[in-house]
């Protein structure tokens, strides 16, 4: 089947928008990305403020209609190193538009300034501070690239300290494993994949970990215990890379006794969902995670 002109014009886009990585500062590559994603203007009727949640800087984002009393509290991508929440403030709006709830945007901690696991650490704290305002039936979590791995780091952090979890948990095109040794489509799509690769993993891993094992379970959730959850919902592109992060953490989950299913986007680039505005399928994506949210905070 032909690649439609919309899949097409966003994975230039991408490729468009970023300086050279072997001159560009990571500064110049923060600001590219965020400028990247804010072509994508918010519409009028958005609220939008900023405020610390468990000390973390947040952006509040509540589309015309939403709930204020209800949130999905949401990690950005970035590979923990570029990515704010005022550049996916519109993704942020997607969600709340198609869901019905305010996204909570998390600002967390940066590498290379800050390392492993400042980013994990500012996700759980971010998490309970919802829990703990809203009440868990009022919480939904989610994250995309790097920022599901620190969300479903985060929901075994609590889980581990007994702590209370939110009601639902999405993650699109999720990096679960900094390790990259998972076989499969790591190997199948690398050089393929327009936006993650091998190569670019281990350059994001370098940059966080700082010299921490790739393996540790905060870091890469995969290898953390995957039980007692609340039920998932994991996107991803048939093509990505990250697609079997996205298969193996399900199974984990499933295997576990916990809810998880995994829905896969045809040749879909990397969090499209992003594209939104121009992608028919980055739409689709939004209203199948704000239907699976709004069914999570139902009661």
């Amino acid at each position: 089947m032909a690649r439609s002109e919309a899949l097409n014009r966003a994975e230039k886009m991408y490729l468009d928008g970023f300086p050279d990585p072997e001159t560009a500062t990571v500064e110049d590559l923060r600001a590219a990305y965020d400028n990247l994603f804010l072509q994508f203007t918010l519409p009028s009727s958005t609220e939008v403020s900023e405020r610390e949640l468990g000390g973390v800087p947040v952006r509040v984002i509540r589309a015309d209609g939403a709930s204020a009393d209800k949130v999905l509290v949401w990690c950005h991508g970035g590979g923990n190193i570029m990515g704010s929440a005022h550049g996916f403030q519109d993704l942020g709006n997607s969600f709340s538009a198609a869901s019905g709830v305010t996204t909570v945007m998390v600002d967390f901690r940066k590498a290379p300034e800050n390392p492993f696991p400042a980013a994990n650490d500012d996700a759980v704290a971010a998490i309970r501070a919802a829990v703990a305002q809203y009440g868990a039936e009022n919480v939904a979590v989610g994250g995309d690239s790097a920022g599901g791995g620190l969300t479903l780091s985060a929901l075994a952090q609590l889980r581990d300290r007994d702590e209370t979890q939110p009601a639902a948990a999405v993650f699109v095109s999720a990096l679960l494993d900094l390790t990259a040794n998972g076989g499969g489509s790591m190997n199948e799509f690398n050089g393929i994949d327009i936006a993650v690769s091998q190569g670019s993993i281990g350059n994001i891993t370098a940059a966080y970990l700082q010299g921490a094992d790739p393996a540790d379970p905060i870091g890469s959730p995969l290898f953390a215990e995957l039980h007692d959850l609340p039920p998932a919902l994991f996107l991803v592109g048939s093509k990505e890379v990250l697609r079997d992060d996205a298969r193996r953490a399900a199974a984990k989950i499933v295997e576990a006794g916990g809810l998880a299913t995994v829905s896969e986007y045809d040749d879909m680039c990397h969090v499209w969902p992003l594209f939104a505005q121009i992608l028919p399928e980055g739409r689709d994506a939004a209203e199948e995670i704000g239907a699976f949210v709004a069914k999570g905070l139902t009661h």
